[in-house]
């Protein structure tokens, strides 16, 4: 998907879906003449009222994804070949005043609004009114992740919201890291099915964008509160997560990578109401488990597997399993093998 169209979603972002509505689409499998017109029919018309601009000489490359969810539209992907415009005609017709923030992803992005002209590098992102009238083109790779949010929304957490559009945020703004990568949350499905698991993750969303584009300081203290902590703490659990089998793996040094306290650390688990420690046991617990039914590690010791898990002594670990499924490990591989035969 060329990011530019993303800027305004495939229905609007106050629509109340019951559930989550995603898809990919993709217009390489075209042959390049017929590939324009397609484009047009599906943003210029069904989806975001953009007229098409082609550009004269190069390939056209649309791919791309959506997500929506309620009060958030998501869209990402890679696109180029063409110059978008949402005139004035085009605002007329659609009607909506909603706000959007556009992450460059790859690839030189140049956005203009009026007599103003911004070009956007790797990393850098951009917030927009649909409302307004504006232009512009991707080139290659073209990659973009934009969210579109309603203007109700985004508008108590910010002091003069359109007084902040059209203005180049730099890559290196801490909140656009973390949002970047909690958005990221949103590409397995099964992560927030639950709705009220989607409420959160919208809100925390929100918060998010309101401190990457100036958040007042209610909003600020808010999002410190929420929507900064949960980016940070989904930050350290995939770190836990690829570093289970390390024996070293302690606060101290987690705390150091992510730039934070130890005590910082142990407090953003706390409001799960767990412990670091008893949530990277309890993930140690869960992969060796995953482990003892594998087929491919049937024949491995099950001291081996305790120990590609980040445990050191066997004793204490066959202890921590036992507790927690009430089997022994080798009562749950033997229960895996004769399920199997």
């Amino acid at each position: 998907m060329n990011g530019i169209p993303s800027f305004v979603g495939v229905m609007p972002a106050e629509s109340t879906v019951p559930e989550i509505a995603h898809g990919r689409f993709s217009f390489d499998d075209l042959p390049q003449r017929g590939r324009r017109s397609q484009v047009r029919e599906l943003f210029g018309v069904e989806l975001t009222r953009y007229d098409d601009e082609p550009e004269p000489h190069g390939p056209f490359h649309i791919d791309g994804k959506l997500k929506v969810l309620p009060g958030l539209v998501m869209m990402s992907g890679r696109g180029h070949g063409y110059h978008a415009l949402r005139s004035r005609e085009t605002m007329a017709a659609q009607g909506s005043d909603d706000i959007a923030l556009g992450i460059n992803l790859g690839g030189p992005l140049r956005f203009t609004h009026g007599a103003q002209e911004l070009l956007l590098g790797e990393g850098d992102a951009v917030l927009v009114s649909l409302a307004d009238a504006y232009r512009f083109a991707h080139r290659p790779p073209g990659g973009l992740l934009a969210l579109r949010v309603p203007r109700a929304q985004i508008a108590p957490l910010v002091a003069g919201v359109d007084d902040l559009c059209y203005r180049r945020i730099p890559a290196a703004v801490p909140a656009l890291k973390f949002l970047l990568d909690y958005a990221r949350v949103a590409e397995g499905q099964q992560r927030i099915a639950c709705p009220k698991l989607r409420q959160v993750f919208t809100r925390h969303v929100y918060e998010l964008m309101a401190l990457v584009v100036g958040a007042t300081r209610d909003a600020a203290e808010l999002a410190q509160g929420h929507g900064l902590k949960a980016a940070r703490l989904h930050a350290i659990k995939q770190d836990i997560a690829g570093n289970l089998d390390q024996h070293g793996l302690s606060v101290k040094a987690l705390a150091a990578r992510h730039g934070l306290t130890p005590r910082c650390v142990q407090r953003l688990f706390e409001t799960e109401g767990v412990t670091f420690t008893e949530y990277v046991v309890s993930q140690r617990l869960e992969r060796a488990h995953r482990m003892l039914g594998d087929p491919n590690r049937d024949s491995d010791k099950i001291s081996a597997i305790a120990w590609d898990c980040g445990f050191g002594d066997i004793s204490h670990f066959n202890h921590l399993f036992r507790r927690r499924y009430g089997l022994s490990p080798s009562d749950v591989r033997a229960q895996v093998r004769g399920s199997v035969q």
